[in-house]
């Protein structure tokens, strides 16, 4: 999937309208519809800064209720997101989809079961995701606790100073 195809495929599966995103990048909504529709030159800072703004996305409080919003008691769309989020929450705290599986202590394909949805994970799977970080109400229902923010933001600062130190290791392991 090309970047710009995934960038669509986010936001309509979080339901983030085009109005918003153009706001939060602080451009005009006619110029972010051009990037997304007919700019050839889709590069990665706008990708960066739009992947940016949907992860910012799920932490804002204030929620449109209009009529393309899915429905909270349809059952399959609510399957549909259980697996989005949990591509997200692996995405976030483990990089990538088998990092998550180990962490789980399941196989990768286990995993895709539950991400396409061919199977719902059960109380002990829950369970195993709740240990391994991840927000049990979130990933039902779609809501995050201010505590999770919170926790996600610690995490990202930590992996940032780490991997500054990685580099400041580095650089002093090569000069010695």
């Amino acid at each position: 999937m090309h970047k710009r195809e995934e960038i669509k495929h986010r936001l309509n599966s979080l339901g983030i309208t085009n109005q918003w995103l153009a706001e939060k990048l602080q451009i005009k909504q006619l110029q972010l519809s051009y990037f997304l529709e007919n700019d050839l030159t889709f590069d990665d800072d706008l990708y960066n800064a739009i992947t940016e703004a949907i992860e910012s996305y799920q932490f804002e409080f204030g929620f449109d209720f209009s009529s393309n919003d899915p429905d909270l008691f349809d059952e399959e769309k609510l399957k549909n997101g259980i697996g989005e989020r949990i591509r997200t929450f692996a995405k976030r705290k483990y990089n990538t989809l088998k990092g998550l599986a180990n962490a789980l202590d399941i196989s990768p394909q286990q995993l895709q079961q539950y991400i396409t949805n061919n199977r719902e994970p059960g109380s002990k799977i829950l369970i195993r995701f709740m240990r391994a970080g991840c927000d049990i109400n979130w990933l039902l229902g779609g809501s995050e606790s201010i505590e999770t923010y919170k926790i996600y933001k610690l995490e990202s600062e930590l992996k940032e100073l780490n991997s500054k130190f990685s580099k400041i290791s580095h650089i002093i392991n090569t000069h010695k």
